[in-house]
């Protein structure tokens, strides 16, 4: 497989996914996914983050690119939900590079049952450099 990636700007996104991972793992004490998990990966409890890099755009600087950066928070049973969310904000913000762009949030039934959980989605975008 040929890469034609800088290892600059291929070392500047790990650094950036893995300032993420970890920030929001040790502020919440919670599990990080990258991407998905498999149904015996994930907590009993309905509490975990799930990363997902979004598709690659042109942005608006000739050499750049962007990328939306999802931060899934799934929640069970959390009356602090609302002051956990601008947490996250704050914690996705503090990765260089990013920028927040909004958040949705939804309340998801558990199957067939009475039972719900969040499912805050927030968004975020970086700008990534490549060559021509």
């Amino acid at each position: 497989m040929v890469t034609l990636m800088n290892d600059k700007v291929k070392a500047y996104m790990g650094k950036q996914e893995n300032k993420l991972a970890a920030d929001l793992e040790g502020s919440f004490n919670l599990p990080v996914f990258v991407d998905e998990a498999s149904e015996d990966e994930l907590p009993a409890d309905n509490n975990y983050f799930l990363l997902v890099y979004g598709d690659l755009f042109q942005s608006n600087t000739e050499g750049n690119l962007s990328q939306e950066v999802y931060i899934v928070y799934i929640s069970e049973n959390n009356p602090e939900i609302e002051s956990q969310s601008i947490d996250i904000v704050t914690l996705g913000v503090r990765v260089n590079g990013f920028t927040f762009r909004r958040s949705i949030k939804e309340r998801v039934q558990k199957g067939e049952t009475d039972d719900f959980f969040n499912r805050v989605t927030f968004i975020f975008r970086r700008v990534l450099k490549h060559e021509r």
